[in-house]
């Protein structure tokens, strides 16, 4: 028939063509093994296109700003003891007015001396106990709290840290270039306290240096907008009244709240320059589970935002941003990962059992070797990827650089482990879990670190100038 020769041409050129002598079933696996590896490679190009964009692009710079602006500082804390002190001391240490900023804890739950620490540093302290738990309701109850505050206090902008978080000096400075310049919501850089405690807290760390050096500061350069990730960001007031406090409840309602905003085509913007520190999980089990809570969160997203809300999605229209965010939270990688499996054991069933094996030279030759080569392709993609940031951030990556490759080779190994938990996460009812904290770093410390490999951007002239006649 024209059509079946037709298909056979077209798969000829691109794919190799069908094996001689292979019986329907074995097309239409042939077919639709296709078909979703041109859909994940058009899903996912991007993303490639985003790593040669990070390897010769420079971090964008932001101006000085024209006024000074008022913030509130929001942390969750469960049980946070041996790090909310921190924390709140490098919000203190701030090159920023102190009289321009008001530290929030929301301690949630809490059964040690958080509250008792927080109060004795000066902080507003909301002790919550009332139901339902998670992060999400605490952030929308101390949020409806500021929202009261705000009235008299007249805050501009809030920042959103966990208690693990340490800010640098010029953080709070940096971040209010770019509200000052109308960003409602704008990321920052997540640097890691302990990427070199062994391959797991490595493998975490590269995660999101990767999102800092690739997706952010590309998307940032090419003007598209990023997502918030976790922590280390600001939502500003008018935006905070709007959504009545912090109406998202998914296990990840960072990226619920990322997706929202792309829906509502609020542009999230980034900066480099402002840069906050996290502890990262160093055994495979906490890493699993909160992984896990975040596999589930994003099915979670996808659920709400594209099956429940697909025709609303549709008159929405179409951006890159709205597009990208489909596919952060699409759960294509698992999908992709159980097809490859599936799809070769199905081609085994075929040859071996119902073809007698008059294709095992076919299999053997060609399906299993193509296989391979995905495998081996993606792990190849992950360490070119980590080697970009390695390019690009090594002087800020607290390693030696003998380390930091060697880590750019177990990175994929790292990220492999998401597909098993993604499929996992399909099923299972996750519940939220504490990640315990224990790096009790101070931002001095680390700071003296960042500055012995030179890391630390001094402000230029013209920003002392305008800092300094700002305060007068």
């Amino acid at each position: 028939m024209p059509g079946n020769a037709m298909l056979t041409s077209v798969f000829r050129i691109f794919f190799g063509g069908f094996p001689a002598g292979a019986d329907p079933f074995l097309k239409v696996l042939i077919v639709l093994n296709a078909i979703v590896s041109c859909v994940a490679f058009i899903a996912y190009f991007h993303q490639h296109f985003y790593a040669v964009c990070g390897l010769f692009t420079k971090a964008r710079r932001y101006g000085p700003a024209a006024s000074l602006h008022k913030y509130a500082y929001l942390i969750c804390a469960h049980d946070e003891e041996r790090v909310i002190g921190n924390l709140i001391d490098s919000i203190r240490a701030q090159n920023y007015p102190q009289e321009l900023m008001q530290i929030y804890v929301c301690a949630d739950h809490c059964t040690d001396a958080t509250a008792q620490i927080a109060r004795e540093r000066g902080a507003v302290v909301l002790e919550r106990v009332s139901a339902p738990r998670g992060k999400s309701y605490a952030l929308d109850e101390a949020l409806q709290q500021i929202l009261q505050d705000s009235e008299t206090e007249k805050f501009d902008a809030v920042f959103l840290f966990d208690a693990d978080n340490l800010l640098d000096a010029e953080y709070t400075a940096e971040m209010n270039k770019l509200f000052d310049k109308g960003i409602p919501v704008a990321a920052s850089y997540r640097a890691s306290k302990n990427a070199g405690a062994n391959w797991i807290a490595a493998g975490s760390s590269y995660m999101f240096y990767r999102e800092n050096a690739l997706i952010h500061h590309s998307r940032s350069v090419l003007g598209l907008g990023t997502y918030v990730s976790g922590t280390g960001f600001y939502v500003s007031m008018e935006l905070i009244r709007e959504l009545g406090g912090w109406p998202y409840h998914t296990m990840t309602e960072d990226i619920e709240f990322s997706v929202d905003c792309a829906q509502k085509k609020i542009k999230i913007g980034y900066n480099e320059n402002a840069v906050f520190y996290d502890e990262q999980p160093e055994t495979m089990k906490a890493s699993c589970r909160q992984r896990l809570r975040w596999c589930r969160g994003m099915h979670e997203c996808y659920a709400k935002y594209s099956l429940k809300n697909w025709k609303k999605t549709l008159r929405a229209g179409f951006s890159p941003l709205k597009f990208e965010m489909l596919v952060h939270i699409c759960p294509l990688p698992v999908i992709t990962f159980v097809w490859t499996f599936l799809c070769v054991a199905l081609q085994a069933i075929d040859v071996f059992w119902i073809g007698k094996g008059a294709l095992a030279p076919w299999f053997t030759g060609s399906a299993l070797p193509a296989a391979g080569l995905t495998f081996l392709s993606l792990y190849l993609i992950a360490v070119f990827n980590a080697a970009i940031v390695v390019i690009r951030k090594h002087r800020s990556i607290p390693l030696p650089l003998g380390r930091q490759i060697l880590y750019c080779l177990t990175f994929p190994l790292f990220m492999a482990t998401f597909l098993p938990l993604s499929f996992v996460a399909l099923f299972k009812k996750v519940q939220w879990k504490k990640v315990p904290h224990t790096v009790n770093a101070r931002i001095e410390e680390i700071a003296v670190a960042s500055v012995r490999r030179g890391r630390r951007r001094r402000p230029d002239r013209a920003e002392k100038k305008s800092a300094k006649r700002l305060r007068a």
